[in-house]
This record gives structure tokens, sequence and C-alpha cells, in this order.
């Protein structure tokens, strides 16, 4: 039960009620928050930002930038981000929550089986915060709680693909994950030279298969097969009403050695 609800009228008010409440919670479109009662953990204190963090989405230089606000129904109706991005945001069953649900609650959040933050991983994403800009990587893995502004993605050189599975269009995810290659004309093996391979729903946080990624880059995965039994290896999923840990390690890597093969066809 929400017992204190503060709304800040700019950053600094919003910075100290976030030091003097240090367990209040950042409220946007609240779908994350509003979820929380069904999982058992209740805010008890939440900062409304709504009034000092903005919405939208422009571009700057080679980079587009998406104001912590946008709902996930605006980057699903963009023409101007990446394609994967906005076919990640349409992952979103309804479109009532899309309507809802930000990019920055959905980043802040770090939940595992988020359909956006693999893209954003794979796309080499930053969160600019009230602190300085930090990768969408570092603030998940790291587990960071600053206040996100806004969100700024390069456009992508080489190939992006995201996937998500399960077992009905609003059933939660077992997979949920992007690939990205990127690519120089002058090297062998596609002219590849870097991978990123970003999956949920496998682990307590979206993680990087840093060996598969290697393996992509290197050439030693010559086969969809090779690659599968390469994201098997690597991944260690938990048994819970979803599946077993069986189902999940055979989806996850038949799905995501698809997404890789899919990558690699496209720079072809």
């Amino acid at each position: 039960m929400i017992e204190k609800y503060y709304r800040p009228s700019d950053l600094r008010q919003a910075a100290v009620l976030k030091s003097e409440n240090p367990n209040a919670v950042y409220l946007a479109g609240g779908t994350q928050v509003n979820r929380a009662p069904a999982e058992r953990r209740i805010p008890e204190e939440v900062i409304d930002i709504r009034d000092i963090v903005s919405a939208g989405i422009k571009k700057e230089g080679t980079d587009v930038v998406i104001g912590a606000l946008t709902t996930l129904q605006d980057l699903a109706d963009s023409s101007i981000i990446p394609a994967a991005l906005k076919e990640a945001a349409g992952f979103i069953p309804t479109r009532s929550i899309r309507n809802q649900a930000s990019i920055g609650g959905n980043i802040g959040a770090g939940r595992p089986d988020s359909f956006l933050i693999p893209v954003l991983i794979a796309l080499a994403a930053e969160a600019r915060t009230a602190e300085g800009n930090i990768p969408v990587e570092d603030y998940i893995r790291d587990g960071h709680k600053e206040l996100i502004l806004d969100v700024h993605v390069p456009l992508p050189v080489g190939a992006c693909i995201v996937v998500k599975e399960s077992r009905s269009h609003v059933a939660l995810p077992v997979v949920s994950a992007a690939v990205s290659l990127t690519v120089d004309e002058g090297l062998p093996n596609y002219g590849l030279s870097g991978a990123c391979v970003a999956v949920g729903c496998v682990a307590a946080k979206t993680i990087r298969l840093t060996e598969v990624e290697q393996a992509i880059v290197s050439g030693n995965l010559k086969t969809g097969k090779d690659v599968e039994a390469a994201v098997s290896d690597a991944i260690n999923p938990k048994a819970d009403i979803l599946g077993s840990v069986e189902y999940k390690t055979h989806i996850n890597s038949v799905v995501i050695a698809d997404a890789v093969i899919r990558c690699l066809e496209a720079l072809a």
C-alpha cells in the first residue's frame, strides 16, 4: 500500500526527496508499481516524476534521443528509432499497457523478462541520468537506481534482431533476447567486427553471452546447431511455473540461434 506520495517540481527537489526517503520508488507510467501487489512487493513511498522528466523522440547527430517518459506505444509508432527497438516495444501485448508504460520506467525496473532491455544493450544505448550518462548494460548489471532523464540510442551499424517467445501473446516470456552484429568490410567471416547477444529470462538480470559473442566473431560457429549448442552451454535458467530448466534451455537456444543466423543473413 502506498502511504507516502511525493510530486517534486524539479530535479533538485526530486533528488532531495530520494535522499531523504531512500526506499521511495520513482513513479512514471505506473505499470511496474501497479503490478507489484501481485508479486508481493508493494512500495510504500513513491516520487511522481511526471512534472520533471520529458517524453518525445528526436534525432541528435547519429543518435536517437528518447525522453524517459516516452511511452512504449510512442516507440512502436515511431519512424525514426531503430527497427529492432520499435519491434520490441510492440511485444508488449496490450495497447493500454503500451500507452501507459515508459521506456525509463522499463529500464529502471530492471526486470529480467523486459522486452526492451536486451535490445537497448544490443544497440549500445546509454541512459542519461541526473548524475551522468550510463550505458544501459552497466545500469542493469550494476543495479543503478539513478533517475533516468532520457535514453540515447546510436543508429546501428550492421544488423540487430530482437526475439521473444511465450506460451501465449499475453503470457510472461520464456525468451527475451537481442542479437546485434557490427561489420568491417575489410575483415573475414562476414566482415564481423563485433557481436552482442543480450539475453533475459535466464538469470536474475539481463546478461550478455560473451563467449558466444566471441565465437561468432571468430567464425568458430559454423551452423545454427553450433550456435544452439554454444547458447545452451552459456545459460543456466531456473525452473518455475513457465517451464523446466530443460525446456527453457532448449527454447532459448533455438530462438537465439535463429536470431544469430538471421543477423548473419542480413549482412550477407
